[in-house]
């Protein structure tokens, strides 16, 4: 929501490598940046506060405290939106629920519907599915796996170090595909590791939180999913909302209902289960 009112502000297209991380923090973290000075804002973003006021006004604004003006309300209206009126500031449990379910609500957007099924579609055509990732991108990525196999789609996690990620992503052919899932920094790796996949001939899926991430230039197919959250720390819910509808489009034909009775069945023969008849 926030990302797209300020690329829709004048200016937003010609915004130079500085301004783009001033902005990512707006984006990001929006409870922060609302109630924030430029300095603390250029702190967080790396740069100077000359640059936070530059990139105001690139973006049509008169300076900082005018587009600050615009998040916050922007920002309360998006907690409004997400349930009665925002919390007291030590709710942070109410907050942070409320948070969540504003961010799973922006994902119902028509075209963040459309980018599931399109990702979904992309796993079931591949004949392999590679899953690459660090950090907390491993959670979403583990549910994909996980839940994908057992519907027998052959999908594989790469999301230990570099050099074991490359090793895994050096075996893909033209035809497989690869997730590549980013959550909040972006690392070199995963960077090199994107391109690589997309030079392999490999459809490329990109799960991540920006539109403008720099992953979307090797991106077949790209889901952006709102992971604020509180305190300056990203929340998954929405991301991995993402992968549960991505795992039911997966699931919807008669075959794959079998390779879960399969696998069923596979647990009750070994009496793995506490809880089986």
């Amino acid at each position: 929501m926030i990302e797209t009112w300020l690329r829709n502000q004048e200016g937003y297209a010609a915004l130079g490598p500085q301004a783009e991380r001033v902005v990512r923090v707006l984006v990001r973290e929006p409870h922060f940046a609302s109630y924030a000075s430029a300095r603390e804002v250029a702190e967080r973003a790396g740069a100077n506060t000359s640059t936070v006021v530059r990139t105001c006004q690139q973006l049509g604004f008169d300076g900082w405290p005018a587009l600050r003006e615009g998040l916050r309300d922007l920002y309360l209206d998006g907690l409004t939106g997400a349930g009665g009126a925002p919390s007291t500031a030590q709710d942070a449990a109410a907050r942070m629920l409320q948070r969540d379910a504003a961010n799973v609500q922006a994902l119902m957007a028509a075209e963040s519907v459309e980018a599931i099924r399109r990702v979904a579609e992309a796993i079931r055509s591949s004949r392999r599915t590679l899953v690459v990732g660090s950090g907390t991108a491993a959670a979403p990525a583990h549910i994909l796996g996980h839940l994908g196999t057992i519907m027998g789609y052959d999908i594989q996690l790469a999301l230990g170090s570099p050099t074991v990620q490359a090793a895994r992503l050096s075996h893909l052919q033209a035809g497989d595909c690869v997730i590549a899932i980013n959550v909040w920094r972006l690392t070199r790796a995963l960077r090199g590791l994107t391109r690589l996949a997309r030079e392999q001939g490999a459809t490329v899926c990109v799960l991540t939180d920006l539109h403008s991430s720099p992953l979307a230039e090797d991106a077949d197919h790209l889901l952006v999913t709102p992971i604020e959250g509180l305190h300056s720390t990203p929340s998954l819910t929405a991301m991995v909302s993402a992968v549960q509808a991505i795992v039911a489009e997966l699931g919807t034909s008669a075959d794959r209902l079998r390779s879960v009775g399969r696998v069923e069945h596979a647990w009750n023969e070994l009496d793995l289960m506490d809880d089986q008849p």
